[in-house]
């Protein structure tokens, strides 16, 4: 008689979804930039150039001026989070009983998620500005494909940022940036690294400004009127001025995102394993490399 075959236990459901939910969302680029959701593989990305121009009124219609439409491609990555657990390596810990009954306690399992998925956020808000896609498990990030455009601005001879020379580098990004860009109706984000918001707040508590530095989140992080963002996946002193809606990150369904399974491999193998998996897409585009002003070595 053959072996039967039964899918006994799969975790799946609002739980993880609340867990993957949370920690998709707490990539800390993300809260800065476009997120383009429910591309399925890749998405054209049109972008219209209108140069906009007066002429003297007359009784005709006589059109003027050009309009120039151009696109780029916003191209998803597949990637996975799969774990294997044993049992009986949590006998001594948790809730020893349920692993004696031959299951994981549903805390250890909710732990376990929230732990995958804190390390899948991390991850991500690194690939964001690192990513080589001819690296197993990553997309190109920001940083890569910026240094392949020839038409994205670069500071010259990017340095070292600390405390003591961090408002004269930032003022060499704003000052390299298009006044198109500065002063149009959606203004620019300076998205800098850890390192440098740092040294900002030490080169602001030194200057007497110690409210802007310990008064908590709520105080507006601006430099010159320019909003701020801090992005910890940055490489260390990089920068980075740009509006929201030209720097973009696509991934697919919520729905995938919001999924995680667990599978009790018992009634399968009749193993003691515990299999874990999750599974999404994830690629980040931007529209016009001549408006986006960068700072670093890597860029």
């Amino acid at each position: 008689m053959p072996t039967t075959t039964s899918l006994t236990t799969t975790y799946s459901g609002k739980e993880a979804g609340g867990y993957i939910r949370a920690a998709f969302m707490a990539n800390e680029t993300l809260q800065g930039i476009t997120v383009k959701e429910n591309i399925e593989y890749k998405q054209v990305v049109r972008k219209l150039v209108n140069a906009v121009t007066f002429a003297n009124a007359t009784c005709d219609f006589d059109p003027t001026s050009t309009v120039t439409l151009t696109e780029r491609i916003l191209t998803l990555e597949k990637f996975q989070i799969h774990r294997q657990l044993c049992k009986k390596d949590f006998l001594a810990d948790w809730e020893a009983r349920s692993e004696q009954n031959g299951e994981l306690h549903q805390s250890l399992v909710d732990a376990l998620i929230g732990n995958i998925l804190a390390g899948a956020a991390a991850n991500n808000e690194t690939l964001i500005w690192t990513g080589v896609n001819a690296t197993a498990g990553e997309y190109d990030g920001f940083g890569t494909l910026f240094a392949a455009d020839g038409t994205v601005i670069n500071v010259s001879t990017p340095v070292a940022i600390d405390a003591t020379n961090v408002d004269d580098e930032i003022n060499r990004l704003i000052l390299a940036a298009p006044y198109a860009v500065k002063s149009a109706v959606e203004k620019p984000t300076i998205y800098i690294a850890s390192n440098v918001w740092e040294s900002l707040m030490m080169n602001q508590a030194a200057a007497g400004n110690g409210w802007y530095a310990y008064a908590g989140p709520e105080v507006p992080k601006l430099f010159l009127g320019y909003k701020i963002h801090v992005c910890p996946g940055m490489p260390t002193s990089h920068m980075v001025m740009a509006q929201a809606s030209n720097l973009w990150f696509g991934t697919n369904t919520l729905n995938q995102w919001n999924e995680v399974k667990v599978l009790d491999m018992s009634d399968l193998d009749a193993s003691d394993n515990v299999r874990f998996k999750a599974s999404f897409f994830a690629g980040v585009q931007y529209g016009f490399g001549n408006e986006i002003t960068t700072y670093g070595a890597s860029f």
